[in-house]
């Protein structure tokens, strides 16, 4: 209970102390105190040490399982080790132990943050074929990687897909879905997910708004600028820097500084929050 203690608090040090001291009084260690030190490892970025601890997991007859190599899997394509990964993948399943969606969507992610979408694509589609259902997550990868590299119509097709399956699609999908076609202009298909986004009853972040607002002040449609804000305020999503500043840059872009200059002034009444956070998006 100590070292899990420790392993969740990201104090690794700490676990491995507890865990040498548990090894030196003769104590065998159970799989789910393997299983925390290797997490903890992974966590500290000490993955040399994690496979250590693996592989006297395994010496002392204690079966790893997926979540365990899922933690070692996951540090290797975070530090770019694909060939490690695969490696660890092949050592799992001669073990009888079979990859879950978290280990294909750590891989799709790999692939996609590196440029291979069509290999992430590979990787989705199998998992269906294979028994692993793919999830909001494994969705939300893909979507991201295609909102990256395009073709933009695979996002329609996967949103299709996403319904037969009976995946409901959460925040950060919509996210990714209206900022791509925002960015190329296609306010028309972004607004239809935003609407689709209300009637699931998604409630929308700073960054959706900002993501539509910053579209439309570029196409010079100030009107549907304000109308986001004002549906921002009554919707109660906190007002940012950016957002203001999108707006006053919109208005000086488009020969308004009359405009933007009155929006300065109401920015000193309004309550203005920090920037989104990444994580939120």
């Amino acid at each position: 209970m100590l070292m899990d203690g420790f392993s969740k608090e990201g104090e690794a040090s700490k676990a491995c102390d507890v865990f040498h001291e548990m090894i030196q009084q003769g104590v065998v260690p159970t799989e789910v105190t393997y299983s925390s030190i290797i997490n903890a490892l992974c966590k500290a970025r000490a993955i040399d040490k994690a496979e250590v601890v693996l592989r006297h997991m395994v010496h002392n007859g204690v079966q790893p399982d997926v979540v365990t190599y899922n933690s070692l899997i996951q540090r290797f394509l975070s530090s770019g080790q694909l060939k490690e990964a695969i490696r660890l993948l092949k050592l799992m399943t001669s073990q009888g132990i079979m990859p879950n969606v978290v280990t294909c969507n750590s891989v799709m992610t790999y692939h996609c943050k590196n440029g291979r979408v069509k290999e992430a694509a590979e990787i989705f589609y199998s998992m269906a074929v294979k028994g692993r259902k793919p999830n909001v997550i494994s969705y939300s990868i893909m979507l991201h990687g295609y909102a990256i590299q395009g073709p933009l119509v695979e996002m329609i097709d996967l949103c299709e897909l996403m319904a037969r399956d009976g995946v409901v699609p959460n925040l950060h999908c919509f996210n990714i879905l209206i900022n791509a076609y925002a960015k190329y202009g296609r306010m028309d298909v972004a607004m239809l997910f935003f609407e689709d986004m209300l009637k699931q009853g998604v409630k929308p972040n700073e960054f959706t708004y900002l993501t539509m607002m910053s579209a439309f002040c570029k196409m010079g449609r100030m009107d549907d600028v304000m109308e986001k804000l004002s549906e921002m305020i009554d919707m109660g999503v906190p007002v940012d820097t950016e957002v203001c500043m999108c707006m006053v840059e919109g208005y000086f872009n488009h020969g308004d500084s009359m405009k933007a200059k009155e929006f300065i002034t109401k920015m000193k009444n309004m309550d203005i929050h920090h920037k989104p956070q990444k994580g939120n998006r």
